[in-house]
């Protein structure tokens, strides 16, 4: 008996670490493509100052629809394409068009704007308070309790943003800052909501079916809704250059291994500890920003970064349990 419980044991750790990998993966890939984003907003015909406000959405469109068409990619490899059709047209469906809303035309329209007004790594520091934010709005909807971790981590989130956004990098580069860090909490409360709405969701529909549908419905609600109304269909056309494709097909890529691996992660080592390492997706912005273009951090970023990011680590669970993996027993 002894000998069946250490190997399942072996197999649980096995399975749980394989987990954290997904999860640190899903951080790697965000803070990367952040970064790619950040740079394409900088190309033509993203670099028009006259549309400042309409190309981050174009960007966000056409990343959104990237992403799309790799995870449909992924889940016709994996033979999971007939059950699009069927979660798309149910009451769960309804329930994701929903969350896409959420996580498209709110949440990553605000973080490109938030990207290309303030820079990925304090866009970055801000959208990392999601599960903040997440946890407020179900204590207002959903009617859940807090507990007193969980209320300090909030107000470390509050503090670390006030740190990370009370002074702007510099007038200059950024003239627009504040109006960014603004944009950059949208995409949180965007995030935070869609968090609300897709608990229910991720309990009865596979995860990767439930992001391939988020992800297409988000697509065709900027193509019919956003575009039109922001008159963008001409910057959307022209943003299709050699060296733009390039970059928009590699963060399209990135950022589907960033949805896929954090829902492996989630399935296999638990919601606290899964989104406590992806929230870490920030501090990954910081480095390769530096370690790629040079740019240092400042003093107000790191600290603030630090302080949210341990902040969203409390309100997703206890850091103890956390660090153990599993307990055994004889």
């Amino acid at each position: 008996m002894k000998n069946i419980a250490s190997l399942t044991l072996q197999r649980d750790l096995h399975y749980a670490k394989n987990g954290i990998a997904n999860c640190l993966i899903s951080g790697i890939t965000w803070g990367i493509d952040a970064i790619l984003l950040g740079y394409l907003l900088t190309n033509y015909p993203f670099n028009d100052t006259n549309t400042a406000m309409q190309a981050p959405l174009i960007a966000a469109c056409i990343h959104t629809g990237f992403s799309s068409f790799f995870i449909l990619l992924y889940n016709f490899y994996t033979g999971k394409i007939k059950e699009f059709g069927r979660c798309l047209f149910s009451k769960a469906g309804i329930l994701i068009i929903i969350c896409a809303i959420c996580s498209g035309p709110l949440a990553m329209s605000g973080y490109l704007l938030g990207i290309n007004m303030a820079g990925a790594s304090y866009a970055a520091v801000i959208t990392s308070s999601y599960p903040a934010i997440g946890t407020v709005l179900a204590v207002i909807f959903l009617k859940e309790k807090l507990n007193k971790r969980t209320l300090i981590g909030i107000l470390l989130c509050v503090v670390g943003a006030i740190a990370t956004g009370y002074m702007s990098p510099t007038n200059i580069l950024y003239p627009k800052f504040y109006l960014g860090i603004i944009f950059a909490f949208i995409a949180a409360l965007g995030w935070g909501l869609e968090g609300v709405f897709g608990a229910y969701v991720m309990d009865i529909v596979d995860p990767e079916i439930a992001i391939s549908v988020r992800q297409t419905a988000s697509f065709f609600m900027y193509i019919f809704c956003v575009i039109p109304f922001i008159k963008g269909f001409k910057i959307l056309f022209n943003s299709f250059t050699a060296s733009n494709m390039i970059i928009l097909i590699l963060a399209g890529i990135l950022c589907s291994v960033s949805y896929i691996t954090w829902y492996f992660g989630l399935s296999m080592t638990g919601v606290g500890r899964a989104m406590a390492l992806n929230i870490t997706y920030p501090l990954w912005v910081i480095i390769l920003e530096w370690l790629i273009t040079g740019v240092q951090a400042s003093p107000n970023l790191i600290i603030g970064c630090l302080i949210i990011v341990f902040g969203a680590i409390l309100v997703s669970g206890n850091p103890k349990e956390m660090l153990r993996l599993r307990e055994y027993k004889e």
